[in-house]
């Protein structure tokens, strides 16, 4: 009888480092991310923003070229392909942007818009493509008719919902999803989210979902990392993380969702200071100089993420 092994990761991403120069140096907007996310899984990106999120999710799909590192994606990695490669194998990999309407194109009809991926890749005729478009638009709620306005003629979460008809075209296996309710009312915000949901159970898609919103990544992600100055400080199973956080920066995240409950009372510290320069990074822990528990050790030497229990990863010396 042959033993049950875990699939492989759809993604893997090894050591992703990016560097901006700017005047007098260079930022490193990511710093040595590391993590995988295997086929289904939802992987949410949470922490303040100007951290690195956006910044991985655009070098994952090569939007920006990363400086260093290895983007695994079915098992190539896809910071080596060539051109026409990476054309390809983009087929498997869409985004979702956060702003619905600076994601299209305002002078073009938004069934174009859908189109445009069966264009830019020669799938189809005119006719066939149609017909494609208008079962998108039923997919994500909308009606095929819509194919023939222009974007200013749709409300956000309307706007939204062509943008990931769009990003569904080509039948990919991975979306990252940038933020993609932070633009929207709060009961627009609840019908997206199912709605990508839906479409994770229908298609067998995997997302990574960048989000400031803690309240969104528990109802809807498996797992989620923590970012902190460029690095991951944390990662876990979604429901061990917001039960049980193990890095002080993640506990004062969670400190921070508003709770309808004027008794009750705050168990961790809260942050004192503000996010250092990530032009000049303090030395140690990027966390120290805000962290309630730091001692000496976390001064003088940057913690590496290491696996607690079962898949529990965290940067603290004192997670123990």
């Amino acid at each position: 009888m042959l033993a049950n092994h875990p699939a492989p990761p759809l993604l893997q991403v090894e050591r992703l480092v990016k560097r901006f120069p700017v005047s007098g140096g260079a930022v490193k907007a990511v710093d040595e991310v590391s993590f995988t996310l295997r086929a289904g899984e939802t992987f949410g990106l949470v922490g303040e923003s100007g951290c690195g999120k956006t910044t991985i999710g655009r070098a994952i799909l090569r939007l920006i070229e990363p400086s260093s590192g290895s983007v695994i994606f079915q098992g190539r990695d896809l910071l080596r392909l060539k051109s026409a490669e990476l054309r390809r194998a983009r087929r498997d990999m869409q985004i979702v942007f956060q702003d619905p309407y600076a994601s299209l194109n305002p002078r073009m009809r938004v069934g174009d818009a859908i189109a445009e991926p069966f264009i830019i890749h020669d799938i189809g005729d005119p006719q066939s493509r149609r017909e494609q478009v208008a079962d998108l638009l039923r997919i994500v709620g909308l009606d095929p008719d819509y194919a023939s306005r222009y974007p200013h003629e749709f409300s956000g979460g309307q706007r939204q919902r062509i943008g990931i008809a769009r990003a569904l075209a080509l039948k990919p296996k991975f979306i990252v999803a940038d933020e993609p309710v932070s633009a929207l009312d709060v009961s627009v915000q609840a019908q997206v989210i199912n709605l990508l949901a839906d479409l994770r159970e229908q298609f067998g898609l995997t997302y990574l979902f960048i989000s400031h919103g803690l309240a969104v990544v528990e109802h809807f992600c498996t797992q989620v990392g923590v970012m902190y100055l460029g690095r991951l400080v944390e990662i876990a199973p979604t429901r061990r993380l917001f039960a049980q956080p193990r890095h002080p920066y993640t506990q004062a995240l969670l400190e921070s969702i508003p709770v309808p409950d004027p008794t009750r009372r705050k168990t961790h510290a809260p942050l004192s200071g503000d996010v250092p320069s990530p032009l000049s990074p303090p030395a140690g822990c990027r966390f120290h100089p805000r962290c309630p528990i730091a001692v000496e050790e976390c001064r003088r030497q940057s913690p590496p993420l290491r696996d607690l229990d079962n898949g529990h990863q965290v940067a603290c010396w004192l997670a123990d």
